[in-house]
């Protein structure tokens, strides 16, 4: 967990792994008593999750998400969509707390992926795939591997530019958040963390 002081608002940070079931577990430790609670997701991830027992298959699997879930499960259990946001937000929901949503919503996020990532990047993505799925990982640890796995997609230029603006989305709605709230616990994916924190401090 990474703390810091926002705008006078106490903000601790809890990077995780998506996908790994074990991440569920380790997150109902971490969750303390906060006055707000925020998930880099957009508006719909967290109504698909509330609502998730009652759709077949409530969220989008690109090819790249899915090579990564078979890396990935050489850590353990893999499941989408990801076990921890799942723990999370049905753990905010007994506790009567809102998740509040950190990421763009779709619209939002549809309109900024298509204007920056370039159609040959678009149609080229199963190559991408393809060859992630070849590629040898160090997978010293599930976060490290997410890294790597970052670090390999966003070798595309506009791939990279998408993680930017969503780091620097996901900052402003926790300096927003801040305004209002005490204190704060967001839950933010590894790979986007160090991104989000250049913005915060």
């Amino acid at each position: 967990m990474i703390h810091l002081d926002v705008d006078g608002c106490s903000v601790d940070i809890v990077p995780v792994v998506n996908g790994l079931v074990s991440e569920a577990e380790r997150i109902r430790d971490l969750m303390g008593d906060h006055e707000s609670y925020g998930a880099s997701l957009g508006i719909e991830g967290i109504q698909a999750i509330r609502n998730r027992a009652n759709y077949d298959d409530p969220f989008e699997v690109s090819e790249l998400d899915l090579v990564y879930a078979q890396h990935m499960s050489a850590f353990g259990q893999v499941e989408m969509p990801s076990p921890v946001m799942c723990a999370f937000v049905d753990m905010c929901r007994e506790r009567g707390k809102n998740v509040i949503a950190l990421d763009m919503n779709d619209e939002d996020f549809t309109e900024m992926y298509c204007n920056t990532v370039r159609t040959f990047d678009y149609v080229n993505e199963h190559r991408v795939a393809k060859k992630g799925l070849k590629r040898t990982f160090k997978k010293e640890s599930p976060e490290g591997f997410a890294l790597e796995w970052d670090e390999y997609v966003n070798s595309v230029k506009s791939y990279r530019m998408v993680s930017m603006k969503r780091e620097e989305h996901i900052a402003n709605q926790i300096r927003d958040v801040a305004k209002y709230r005490r204190d704060h616990l967001a839950v933010i994916e590894v790979e986007r963390v160090d991104g989000v924190l250049s913005h915060l401090r």
